[in-house]
């Protein structure tokens, strides 16, 4: 027979596997929650751009609206309307010649960084 102090190492032994499971779970989940707000920001930015140029073309402007100036004009939906992008960061919007780019700072909350978002694509 061992040592009572065989079934403390044991338990701890299950106990540091139980932590370093749980750790690379939570790690795999907040990977996916990340993906998911890469997508829906990216479909936020879609239906975003498709107002913008909704609204450059009913109001006739050759300027770019902010996201209260679509919701105002009721090219977005009020209760719906995406104000941020999914890290509650503004959106920027690009207006040129008659199209629109939307741009979102991305998971780092930082303008001008490699993981921002563009609709569409650069």
């Amino acid at each position: 027979p061992g040592d009572a102090g065989d079934g403390q190492g044991i338990i701890f032994g299950i106990g540091t596997v139980i932590a370093m499971i749980s750790a690379a779970v939570t790690v795999g989940i907040m990977k996916i929650a990340e993906r998911q707000k890469i997508s829906l920001t990216r479909t936020n930015g879609e239906t975003l751009r498709t107002a913008v140029k909704m609204w450059r073309a009913t109001e006739n402007e050759s300027g770019c609206p902010s996201v209260p100036n679509l919701i105002a004009d009721g090219m977005l939906d009020r209760g719906k309307a995406a104000r941020t992008d999914a890290w509650g960061q503004p959106w920027v919007i690009e207006c040129q010649d008659f199209d629109a780019t939307i741009v979102s700072a991305g998971p780092d909350k930082l303008p001008d960084t490699e993981d921002d978002i563009r609709v569409p694509p650069v």
